[in-house]
């Protein structure tokens, strides 16, 4: 028998019969939901103490003999084991705290088999750090939100991926995708491209081209036999054929497209960098020495309800969420790699980008809220400076060749309002 498990178990369901919450929907998801956000918590003391604060429980409807020996468990060598097996399957340790049959349920423990784990904290990814091309430090100055795909009711979860432990074991581990950086460069490139023609960037009445808006922004989509698309596919060639003088044209008259790559027509036009994602220095990813669990925290978001017109019966329209997020103050450590073929005007785009990126100083979700405020420092990035005169020298061209595309919006300004217009 899994005594520690058994003993950590009993606590959860003492919690479960003790809450005094009334929920609108089955209690069971609700319940597993808690259990969910409960178990980033560094230690199973605390993430004991997370699920009792989050299902209010008041502590004296909790019996002593289960917290006797809950509190053994907690300080037992198994500890963390059984707080890894939690984080590994909450919704299956919600299941089995629900068994109402004690025959059931003690079977149902002792067929659990839990990780090895150490009782300095988990295992350790057995990687060497990453070096990049052009290395990215982040020093967060407020927490980081980064959701993950699914959700913990109204929680958004951190994203993680799962990963194999020097040991053979697998955890998972926080860390901010490499494609969100991408995306972030993207946009602010995407804005200084623009103002850069002499035009304002903006997202409900683009000056450009809804198909070209795309390929700015959002990575491009792909379209056949489109009839916006006509003049990019005489540029490029037709029915599978490809004018590669009409592929250098693009690559060279629209650097930022050829940076970052883009879909266009029936065609991908592939990047010239490789972005890493960013992870948080921590033991577990074997970069630091604290603890991955000590950098994560609930932060606690609400919409209150301003309207006071309505009736004592009416529905309140609040809305009240948490996401976990990484600790102000934690670092986290990147980079981007180049392509061999990457030109020097794109390389200077580059660092446009990044210089952008390090002035505006947010990452991830929620930044209208506080959060994500960030020192970001790049080592070894490109000089902007020769991107910025080769848009200014070939403002013109750069125009008449949006133009000769068909990815100007002639519905926002013409061709020669924009030339007319300032730099």
């Amino acid at each position: 028998m899994n005594s520690e498990l058994h003993a950590t178990i009993d606590m959860m369901r003492a919690i479960k019969k003790a809450s005094r919450i009334s929920v609108n929907r089955h209690f069971e998801g609700f319940f597993a939901d808690r259990i969910l956000q409960a178990v980033s918590a560094p230690t199973l003391l605390d993430m004991i103490e997370a699920l009792a604060k989050g299902l209010d429980v008041s502590i004296e409807y909790i019996g002593g003999r289960t917290t006797a020996a809950f509190m053994t468990a907690a300080h037992g060598t198994k500890a963390d084991s059984v707080l890894a097996w939690i984080r590994e399957h909450p919704r299956i340790a919600a299941m089995v705290a629900g068994l109402r049959d004690d025959d059931d349920y003690g079977e149902a423990i002792g067929a659990i088999e839990l990780p090895d784990i150490a009782p300095a904290g988990g295992g350790m990814v057995d990687i060497p750090p990453r070096e990049y091309d052009i290395p990215i430090r982040v020093r967060l100055l407020s927490p980081l939100a980064h959701g993950a795909d699914g959700k913990a009711g109204n929680a958004t979860v951190f994203r993680r991926r799962q990963v194999l432990t020097g040991d053979g074991g697998q955890i998972n581990l926080p860390y901010y995708g490499g494609n969100a950086l991408r995306g972030q460069l993207r946009d602010l490139l995407a804005d200084h491209f623009l103002s850069g023609l002499g035009v304002t960037p903006r997202r409900d009445k683009p000056p450009v081209a809804i198909w070209f808006f795309h390929c700015l922004y959002a990575g491009g989509v792909l379209e056949e036999r489109s009839k916006a698309m006509a003049a990019v596919d005489t540029e490029l060639g037709k029915s599978g054929s490809l004018r590669t003088d009409g592929l250098r044209r693009i690559r060279d008259m629209l650097p930022v497209l050829s940076l970052l790559g883009t879909a266009i027509g029936n065609r991908i036009l592939p990047g010239r960098i490789c972005v890493g994602d960013l992870r948080p220095i921590c033991r577990e990813w074997g970069s630091g020495d604290v603890p991955v669990a000590r950098l994560m925290q609930w932060e606690y978001l609400t919409r209150h309800d301003n309207y006071e017109g309505k009736g004592v019966d009416a529905d309140h329209a609040g809305m009240i969420a948490t996401t976990e997020c990484i600790r102000e103050g934690a670092e986290l450590v990147g980079g981007i790699d180049l392509d061999t073929h990457i030109s020097e005007i794109e390389r200077s785009a580059l660092g446009m980008g990044l210089r952008l990126l390090s002035e505006r100083g947010k990452l991830g979700a929620e930044n209208r809220r506080g959060l994500g405020m960030a020192e970001i420092n790049s080592d070894n990035a490109p000089d902007p400076q020769p991107y910025i005169t080769w848009l200014q020298e070939n403002r013109t061209q750069v125009i008449e060749y949006l133009e000769k595309i068909g990815a100007i919006n002639t519905d926002a300004s013409s061709v020669a309002d924009i030339l007319c217009g300032p730099f």
